[in-house]
């Protein structure tokens, strides 16, 4: 007896822009749970929270309209091309009052001095030196990137769930409280940030 062909369905991965930069966000937080044990783990912990980072930024200042944040090109050989603008310029709206005023409850990105120090650390100063690698010996003073990783985590949160330019809904909302709050604990009971508090304890005295 012929036996009959079992019919293949396509298999497809689904994304959009809340999507991706939730799923940066998880692997994150995926890392992050690793680097006591493995200190490679921070350049993961690096590329995956700067791609939740400029995820949820672009989200917030995107609006209702792709033109925003995804200008088609109007000259030169790219002419009819759209090209995402750089998370620079998306956590510079993100900060601008007038351009973040899109709904009656809605909030702009105020950033601390520290928090935009930690934000130039996690993009200029690692990220792009860890997607960009150049022929090098490279050493990495390890004990300053828990505080990095939390004040990034906090813009993060408040990217996602404060803006009032975007909703996700209430799974995903409880998603990003779980994953930020895990890894702040995380990172906060690691031994390289006790290090770095008896560190600074020590030369205020």
């Amino acid at each position: 007896m012929k036996k009959r062909k079992k019919k293949i369905r396509g298999k497809y991965l689904s994304l959009d822009e809340k999507t991706n930069a939730l799923d940066y966000l998880k692997r994150a937080y995926d890392f992050i749970r690793q680097v006591e044990t493995d200190v490679f783990a921070w350049k993961w912990v690096i590329i995956s929270l700067h791609g939740a980072l400029y995820g949820f930024a672009i989200r917030a200042c995107a609006g209702s309209n792709p033109d925003y944040v995804a200008p088609v090109t109007k000259k030169g050989k790219n002419k009819g091309e759209r090209h995402l603008i750089s998370l620079n310029k998306a956590l510079e709206l993100c900060q601008n009052t007038r351009w973040m005023r899109m709904f009656v409850h809605s909030k702009y990105l105020q950033l601390s001095e520290r928090q935009k120090e930690s934000i130039k650390w996690l993009k200029d100063k690692f990220r792009n030196e860890f997607e960009h690698f150049s022929p090098k010996g490279w050493f990495i003073e390890l004990h300053g990137m828990p505080q990095i990783i939390i004040d990034v985590l906090d813009v993060v949160r408040f990217l996602a769930l404060d803006t009032g330019n975007f909703f996700l809904i209430p799974s995903q909302q409880k998603k990003v409280k779980s994953i930020i709050f895990q890894s702040k604990r995380i990172l906060m009971q690691s031994k390289l940030y006790k290090e770095t508090e008896e560190l600074d304890q020590r030369s205020n005295m």
